[in-house]
């Protein structure tokens, strides 16, 4: 748990989960305007990312190789912010994110890197869906 707690008191990778958290929530807006110009009835105000994924792949509303990236960042973003604790905590094998011989600064970097990266993925998908969207 010592390296659960590095990353509390990371600002970088603080800064960073922020900066996915409303990165995630422009995605998800997108994904749902998509999704309701198919069909308008559907109430998804309270629809999760993998839903809203999952309604596009069933009706087949966004091409094949945005939906690989959005299930890639759907598993990440996820991991992220339900699996750190419990990977920390050991209720969890090792997936995405290394447990063993980190250091302090790996919260800083290495870590920190790691959700940058998942945010310009982010960012490129809603560049390119933001366009489909409108």
């Amino acid at each position: 748990m010592d390296f659960y707690n590095e990353l509390i008191e990371s600002e970088k990778f603080c800064k960073n989960l922020g900066k996915l958290i409303l990165t995630s929530g422009k995605l998800e807006s997108i994904i749902k305007k998509i999704t309701q110009a198919h069909n308008k009835s559907q109430n998804l105000e309270y629809a999760t990312l993998g839903k809203l994924v999952s309604l596009c792949k069933n009706n087949q509303l966004i091409e094949d190789d945005m939906l690989e990236a959005l299930d890639f960042i759907k598993t990440r973003r996820n991991y992220l912010t339900h699996s750190l604790f419990p990977l920390f905590n050991e209720e969890v094998d090792v997936t995405l994110l290394p447990r063993d011989n980190l250091e302090p600064e790996d919260a800083e970097y290495y870590f920190s890197n790691c959700v940058s990266e998942l945010i310009e993925n982010m960012n490129f998908v809603i560049d390119t869906l933001g366009v489909q969207g409108t």
